[in-house]
């Protein structure tokens, strides 16, 4: 592999989980990227809340290889929504192109060779909206990517061109969510109906979401997003310290150092892998088990097999 991946830009997202950027930074260090941008929310009232943030402060400080580094440092916290938006929105006023990654989401070697073919071959295709890192279906295929109309962002990239269409109102949400293009999108009933919810809270600022955001926006586009064959990302942040998701979830601990060839073996038709998108749909966002009546039994399952997590969620959907 050829290292001349070291130049694309990185945005590094952290808040106050020192002990997940050490791991990332450390995992940043065997890659040597010469571009690094990072974006750190401030910290809540808590004196606790206080602490971490300045001990993540104090982890960023140690990337000592040879690189450019620019820090955006939010005085308050903006909270996941704003505080993302407003990095990747301030990470594009200097670069075209780059990798994303939050604290939790650990690349390897693969990922940044990935991201550098697939940038050379879809920069400026307009149908191309994101490259992901993260592999949820791993099922073998003899390309060494794929298409999806889900854009999973646990260790990701994008272009300036894609993220200008982010649009933080989910303007004319009904109107679109109403359309035959929508019907053609999910062709699955429970699935529309299942994101229908998901915007409709976003938009109410019921979910503090910068994700689902960017899923309504690339959607909109009729867009798609860039799988590899094989997961490239290691998810650490299944713990109670996550923000949106607190599951243990194994099946996304494992990165695998994929080895591509010089050329990429691309799909012959630019359309969505079904299966894959279908498992997605089943698996990753368990969409029917948050509609009636499905939501009882995952809640029932959820008391009985995991309790701890029960409580923890309980407390949360409470107290706001």
């Amino acid at each position: 592999m050829k290292k001349n991946f070291q130049n694309i830009p990185v945005l590094i997202l952290g808040y106050n989980r020192h002990t997940h950027i050490k791991k990332l930074i450390n995992a940043l260090r065997k890659i040597k990227p010469k571009y690094i941008y990072i974006s750190l929310d401030g910290s809540k009232k808590k004196s606790n809340d206080k602490i971490d943030c300045e001990l993540v402060k104090q982890e960023v400080e140690k990337i000592n290889w040879d690189c450019s580094i620019k820090k955006k440092y939010n005085i308050k916290n903006l909270g996941c929504r704003d505080s993302v938006r407003k990095a990747i929105s301030w990470f594009f006023k200097f670069n075209k192109f780059g990798i994303i990654l939050e604290d939790d989401c650990i690349p390897n070697k693969s990922f940044f060779y990935y991201c550098q073919q697939i940038n050379k071959s879809y920069a400026n295709n307009e149908k191309i909206y994101a490259i992901s890192g993260s592999n949820f279906y791993n099922k073998k295929t003899k390309y060494d990517y794929f298409y999806s109309k889900y854009n999973h962002c646990w260790g990701w990239a994008t272009w300036k061109r894609a993220w200008k269409y982010y649009d933080n109102n989910l303007t004319s949400l009904n109107k679109f969510t109403r359309s035959y293009q929508w019907k053609l999108l999910h062709e699955n009933k429970t699935e529309r109906r299942f994101w229908e919810k998901i915007f409709n809270r976003v938009k109410e600022k019921k979910i503090d979401s910068w994700a689902y955001v960017w899923t309504y926006c690339v959607w909109k586009k009729n867009a798609l997003t860039i799988i590899p064959k094989k997961n490239l990302i290691k998810n650490i942040g299944f713990d109670i310290s996550a923000t949106n998701s607190i599951k243990n979830e194994k099946k996304h601990l494992k990165a695998y150092s994929t080895v591509f060839n010089k050329r990429l073996k691309r799909p012959p038709i630019l359309t969505p892998w079904k299966s894959n998108d279908i498992y997605v749909f089943n698996n990753h966002f368990c969409g029917k088990y948050s509609l009636w009546p499905w939501i009882i039994i995952k809640v029932l399952k959820l008391a009985i097999f995991n309790p701890k997590i029960f409580i923890i969620k309980t407390k949360r959907a409470l107290l706001f």
